[in-house]
């Protein structure tokens, strides 16, 4: 007598394989979804897409790990950009039109580079296609 659930039926052998490829590419789009929301939640989903990166990277020998990788720099870079501007804040803020001005532009130019590099991989992971230096500073 012979178990479906242990023939040697090869369809049966790549539907776990498709399945992980899957999921895999779903878990990165879900971090980038979690950090672009950042933006409106200080830090908290950020915070959450940081864990799933870290659990996902581990155990996935994919091309999501640069993706995952990439989620993990962009969430560190940002809170050093933070606390960056933050200092300089806290030395300029009292000068009226330069310092305004330079925490102003430090602020946009921060914005900026996290929904870019959030973008940039979200329409990458999308594609299906890895990160081509997601230990870059700047957009991969």
């Amino acid at each position: 007598m012979s178990d479906a659930r242990f023939s040697e039926d090869a369809t049966y052998q790549a539907a776990p394989q498709a399945y992980a490829e899957e999921r895999s590419g779903n878990t990165a789009i879900v971090c980038y979804g979690l950090m672009i929301a950042t933006m409106f939640t200080v830090y908290a989903t950020g915070l959450i897409a940081l864990i799933v990166a870290y659990v996902a990277r581990e155990d996935d020998g994919h091309w999501t790990n640069s993706h995952y990788t990439f989620v993990i720099r962009t969430f560190w870079i940002s809170i050093l950009y933070a606390v960056l501007t933050g200092i300089v804040t806290f030395f300029v803020w009292w000068i009226p039109l330069i310092g305004w001005a330079v925490i102003g532009l430090m602020g946009l130019y921060t914005a900026a580079w996290f929904i870019g590099r959030n973008v940039i991989g979200l329409l990458r992971a999308l594609e299906g296609k890895p990160i081509n230096n997601p230990q870059s500073w700047f957009f991969g």
